[in-house]
Parts: structure tokens; C-alpha cells; sequence
């Protein structure tokens, strides 16, 4: 991920406001969270994360990356959701980077390549891109644990069984032959702004599902509205590799998100296995 500037750049959004904007502190940062999980570095096949402020989910991110960070690692996959005028398409950016205070992620353009010619409804749009803030939290410790790793960022739409699938089936295509040094990343919370007792059940469940590697369920109940995880769909994607293999529960939390109401979000690190 290096600092000269390729032609096109998406710009960071949430700099400032979910994590540091100068790179001391967000490196001191990454650093503090790091330091004090328990989590010992692995080898994880591909990892899940929370998408919020720093302060709310910094250390589950951090307990998710040192989960792979002893990997060798050249390309980065990183999958979230549509957070605003979702559609039927699953969407890759036209930008050859991503901009954080810590340098520019350069984008693998060949791999976007190869994963457009996956599909009809998988397209090729900044704007999605430039809105949405479920890829750019991730990049400050992706940049942090594998520096000169090039990036594949991808936007699912809307969480139809057609959708995941056919990332599903894009991303085997695409990187089935590359897995020893591809990391996947997905950007998943595990539950909607819910009354705190549902919050915590949905998360239990999608928990629950993922463990037992049921991605048919994933996207069942994600179809079907029972869960309102932003992130689910693209979790059963990446379950259903052929070469996902075990997954392992690293940490959780929840936020109170409107205290009159009763009402949080849950969150969860979670790491894939080959």
C-alpha cells in the first residue's frame, strides 16, 4: 500500500470521526489496541469486522487483523454492505486507490477486472464507493499489518440470494487459485439498532450460524428480513468457499445505541480458517 498517488483516488470520509485523522495518532492507535488484546497473531483464511467508530469496535478490529497477521499476504478482498440506496448489483470502484492518513491502498485492477466479467450485476461505480464508510475503517489496519498488499474493495447491494451467490461464485473464480496470498475481509455488524434483548439474540444466531458454516441460513433469514445485520449477506459469501473452513468467535461487544429506547447494536471478530 504505498504513499505515491495512482491517478484516481478515493478520498477517506470518515477520517476524523471514526478514527484518527493524522497518521501518529491513528498509528498509536492501532498500536494501543493491539497491544493490549489477547488474541495471538494467526493465520486466519479470511477475518470479520465490525464497522463503527474506533472507539466503539477498535478492539475487536484489532483482535480480527492479528488473527491473520502472520500471513504473507498480496492482495486484500475487502466485502461490505450498501448502507444507502441499495440496488441489485454488486459494486467494484473505478478509483486505483483508497486514501487513509496512513497513505493510499493501492486497488488490484486486474483482480476488478477479473471479478467484473463474473457477472451482469456486478458493475463498476465510484459513487457507491465514495459514500459508503463499511470499507474505508478497515483500511487503517489493513495498511497497518500488510503494507505493500493491493486492495479488491467491493460493495454488495442488496442482500437477495442472487446477489450472494453470485459474489460468492466471483470470488472463487477470481481467487480461488491465489487463496495462500489472499486475505478476505468482511465488514459486518451483527445486528440492526434493535431493543438490547433482540439485538443480542440476532447476533447469537448469525454467531451461531457462522460457526456452524450454515451460509444457506445466512442468507435465508437475511432474505427474509429476520435479520437486520448490515454485513450478513456478505459473511455467507465468503462461507461458502470452497476452502472456508472452521470459524472461531475471537471477541464481542455491543453499544448502547439509544438508551430511552433500549436499544443497541452488536458486534463481533470473528476468523475463518482455511
Amino acid at each position: 500500500m504505498k504513499n505515491d498517488s495512482p491517478d484516481t483516488v478515493r478520498e477517506p470520509i470518515v477520517d476524523g470521526l471514526f478514527y484518527p485523522d493524522s497518521a501518529p495518532d491513528l498509528r498509536r492507535e492501532i498500536e494501543q489496541f493491539e497491544s493490549s488484546s489477547t488474541v495471538p497473531r494467526g493465520k486466519a483464511f479470511a477475518v470479520v469486522c465490525p464497522h463503527a467508530a474506533y472507539e466503539k469496535t477498535g478492539a475487536l478490529m484489532a483482535a480480527a487483523y492479528l488473527a491473520a497477521a502472520d500471513r504473507e499476504i498480496r492482495r486484500i478482498v475487502i466485502i461490505g454492505p450498501v448502507h444507502r440506496e441499495n440496488s441489485d448489483e454488486i459494486i467494484l470502484p473505478e478509483s486505483r486507490g483508497f486514501r487513509t492518513p496512513l497513505g493510499i491502498a493501492e486497488v488490484d485492477m486486474k483482480s476488478v477486472e477479473t471479478v467484473l466479467s463474473c457477472g451482469t450485476s456486478i458493475i463498476q461505480n465510484d459513487i457507491p464507493h465514495l459514500e459508503e464508510h463499511c470499507l474505508e475503517v478497515q483500511l487503517p489496519f489493513l495498511q497497518y499489518h500488510f503494507p505493500d498488499a493491493a486492495i479488491v474493495p467491493i460493495l454488495l447491494g442488496r442482500d437477495t440470494a442472487a446477489n450472494i451467490r453470485t459474489l460468492g461464485k466471483a470470488l472463487f473464480v477470481a481467487f480461488g487459485e491465489h487463496y495462500p496470498s489472499t486475505l478476505f475481509v468482511v465488514s459486518a455488524n451483527f445486528s440492526g439498532n434493535r431493543e438490547t434483548a433482540a439485538a443480542a439474540a440476532e447476533a447469537d444466531e448469525i454467531i451461531g450460524l457462522a460457526e456452524r458454516r450454515d451460509w444457506k441460513a445466512l442468507v435465508q433469514g437475511k432474505v427474509s428480513r429476520r435479520f437486520e445485520a448490515c454485513g450478513a449477506g456478505c459473511l455467507a459469501s465468503v462461507l461458502s468457499l470452497p476452502g472456508a473452513g472452521g470459524v472461531r468467535l475471537l471477541q464481542r461487544a455491543s453499544t448502547v445505541s439509544d438508551a430511552d429506547r433500549h436499544k443497541s447494536v452488536e458486534y463481533a471478530a470473528l476468523a475463518v480458517e482455511s
